[in-house]
């Protein structure tokens, strides 16, 4: 040890190199460190004891064994046996090996060590707790204390292995130096106070900037949380919404968009209403996250922060936790994230590699970091209203546009749905009245053709029997050209036979078309009805369009016939259309038929293509070609509502699909699917089917009816000779 006379210049100069820094931890290494060097200690230490937590906590270490940090951390208050009291209050410790006072040491160092011995022996009669791991192998401690501030205390710990007897001149040397060391370490909290401060401001405003740039509360909460963790070193950090029924309604309507920012750290993962960043090694423990666990429920009744040093010492958790156990969580904060008496959410802050005692300054920054998550939360979900207001108001606005758009298509269909009914009955009229007189027609023919074969017959007999004519004759029969009139007369009766037989099919197509004596829904033939569909556009085919057909083998089609013809006469009309404006030299219409089942349902349908070799449909208008109102004719020669009522017809009527396949220059192919049976509709009272039956008799005749009547009438024209009527 120096002498007295060199004391307050090596103290000047010890305090001169514990105050060149303004950190807290420098500054105890730094004053241990000499204090150790002057004094050739085998270790020195500096202890923090505090009241709040009972514990004491050894910060830095200087040891003549160079083991660095080896007694570092946290030991309760009790683990210091006999001397646990006295750190408790503050007093100066000093432990010597033989203790035998110094003739110059008087009054209060007396005291000491008379104090000492009684120490000395309660410390050996105390067998409870083992030696402290900071005074194992120690003959002679000295503890010198610091000013309590702050419920803390601070203790500069000298400890020798050998036996030494502390003198006055070091304890003196020793609290001056203390006293400095209390203006360092108070200057060095304020700075590190200050440094936390606006840590903490930092971070607030890093949240604050993130809520203006951002109302995604995914984004915010990740960000917040691993800014937070990394803040307070933490290893794991939570949030769980606490949402209410509103809350979590808005929540599901929004599109969830899992954010991932790539950390060499940590990593983010998200649940419903858990948001959690950890850090490596630490695994992701979200999914086994109880939302209903012991510290949730406790912090949801008392709106209060928990701090838990030591989890198994916790009676809310205990040691038994499973939770807790697989998540490796040896210390937590949780805080409330609450504004105006309202509780968003709940932030958990988890030590799983030590025990960590949180300090004050911690639940500082913690809290305000959820003060400002309040608020965010709150920006965030009145955003999200306001979003799904919104929304909510643009699908009105879009269902009162599609309702408005369907109440002008249902008026156009109405008004094309009665038109052509009076087209059907019109034609059911004309087609009616066609058929009585083609009929006699018809039925008259195969008569005439037998007495006309009769007369050639018999003419020819008389030209046998009497070859020299008079010269009259003669003269008539080559007026009349008799051998021409022979020759043409067959000629001319099978030609009428032929028109009438085309009369006939006219007329048998346009009843088939029209269908108006046929029910709603009926079974029919899809070929029969393409084929009374070219039937009535054969003017249009005429000779240079080709219809190449591919029919399958379909059974009878449960369908509503005539809307189902308008939409074969829909199709295959723009298809003649546009091949007609088509400049190549071959022009087709391919009809392709087939039976196709689904592979999930199992339900059975038909399949039916319409395809031409045209100029095809550009692609920036094939998703139009069935909107209403929309066509590429000139104005006034098209009201754009063929290919709609087509696809309301396909679709909702007949619960099927219609679909455009064109490229342009290759032509296109519509497809036509519609189901094999059609859903069975609700049962009418039999006064409404009587009513209908009614109805239809009293203005039309079906189908079958005529042909009865034409048979009857042609049969009865056959009994009577002609010219007697």
């Amino acid at each position: 040890m120096p002498y007295p006379q060199k004391h307050w210049t090596l103290l000047q100069k010890i305090v001169d190199r514990i105050r060149n820094s303004l950190e807290l931890r420098v500054v105890l290494q730094t004053a241990v460190d000499e204090i150790a060097t002057l004094l050739n200690l085998d270790r020195c230490c500096f202890l923090w004891y505090f009241e709040d937590t009972q514990r004491v906590q050894v910060v830095v270490e200087r040891s003549r064994h160079n083991r660095k940090n080896a007694q570092l951390g946290y030991y309760p208050l009790e683990k210091f046996g006999a001397i646990a009291g006295a750190i408790a209050t503050g007093k100066l410790i000093i432990n010597s090996k033989t203790a035998v006072p110094n003739p110059g040491m008087v009054g209060i160092v007396s005291r000491w060590l008379s104090q000492l011995q009684l120490i000395q022996q309660q410390i050996k009669k105390d067998q409870r707790s083992p030696q402290l791991p900071i005074f194992q192998g120690a003959i002679a401690n000295l503890l010198v204390p610091l000013k309590q501030s702050e419920g803390s205390i601070g203790f500069i710990a000298c400890i020798s292995e050998q036996p030494r007897i502390w003198s006055s001149s070091e304890i003196e040397f020793l609290q001056a130096i203390a006293q400095q060391l209390e203006i360092a370490i108070r200057q060095a909290q304020l700075y590190e106070q200050t440094q936390k401060q606006a840590q903490r401001e930092q971070l607030v405003n890093q949240i604050t900037s993130l809520t203006r740039q951002s109302f995604d509360l995914e984004t915010i909460l990740t960000e917040a949380t691993r800014e937070l963790m990394q803040a307070l070193s933490a290893d794991r950090c939570l949030i769980h919404l606490v949402e209410s029924h509103e809350q979590e309604s808005i929540r599901a309507s929004e599109r969830e968009n899992h954010l991932q920012h790539p950390q060499p750290s940590s990593a983010a993962f998200r649940r419903k209403h858990l948001y959690e960043v950890c850090r490596e090694p630490f695994p992701p423990t979200i999914d086994d996250f109880d939302t209903h666990g012991p510290i949730t429920q406790w912090v949801i009744g008392h709106r209060q922060q928990v701090s838990i040093s030591d989890i198994t010492r916790d009676g809310r958790v205990g040691e038994a936790n499973l939770e807790y156990q697989k998540a490796q969580i040896k210390s937590s904060l949780v805080v409330p994230v609450q504004a105006n008496g309202t509780l968003h959410a709940i932030l958990y802050l988890n030590q799983c590699s030590e025990i960590r005692y949180w300090s004050k300054n911690d639940q500082k920054l913690a809290q305000a970091v959820a003060d400002q998550l309040a608020i965010s939360i709150q920006q965030a979900n009145l955003y999200a209203q306001t979003q799904q207001q919104a929304h909510t108001s643009a699908q009105q606005a879009e269902q009162l546009s599609q309702t408005l758009l369907e109440l002008r298509l249902t008026q156009s269909q109405l008004i094309q749905s009665e038109k052509m009914s009076s087209l059907g009955r019109m034609v059911a009229g004309v087609a009616h009245e066609i058929n009585n007189p083609v009929n006699f027609i018809y039925g008259n023919i195969p008569y005439v053709e037998n007495y006309i074969h009769d007369l050639i017959r018999l003419v020819q007999g008389y030209q046998t029997q009497y070859p020299n004519r008079n010269a009259e004759l003669q003269k008539l029969t080559e007026q009349v050209e008799l051998d021409f009139l022979l020759r043409d007369l067959p000629k001319i009766l099978k030609s009428m036979q032929v028109g009438a037989e085309r009369i006939r099919e006219i007329v048998n197509s346009l009843q088939h078309f029209s269908r108006l004596n046929q029910a709603s829904q009926k079974s029919i033939d899809i070929h029969e009805a393409l084929e009374s569909t070219l039937s009535i556009l054969y003017s249009y085919l005429g000779d240079e369009i080709e219809v190449v057909r591919h029919y399958g083998d379909l059974p009878p089609v449960e369908c509503y016939p005539k809307p189902l013809n308008q939409v074969f006469m829909s199709i295959l009309m723009n298809a003649i259309e546009a091949i007609s404006r088509w400049s190549s030299k071959e022009k087709i219409i391919k009809l392709r038929t087939e039976l196709v089942s689904d592979g999930e349902t199992g339900e059975d349908f038909v399949r039916i293509a319409i395809a031409d070799n045209g100029p095809g449909i550009a692609q920036e208008i094939q998703p139009k070609i069935f909107d209403p109102f929309f066509t590429t004719k000139d104005v006034g020669q098209g009201r754009g509502l063929g290919l709609t009522v087509s696809y309301q017809t396909i679709v909702s009527q007949h619960q099927g699909n219609l679909h455009c396949h064109s490229q342009p220059g290759q032509g296109a192919e519509f497809i036509i699917e519609i189901p094999l049976q059609q859903p069975k509709p609700l049962s009418p009272s039999k006064k409404e089917i009587g009513d209908r039956e009614l109805r239809d008799g009293d203005w039309e005749l079906g189908a079958g009816d005529w042909e009865d009547t034409t048979m009857k009438l042609g049969m009865e024209i056959r009994k009577t000779p002609l010219g007697k009527n």
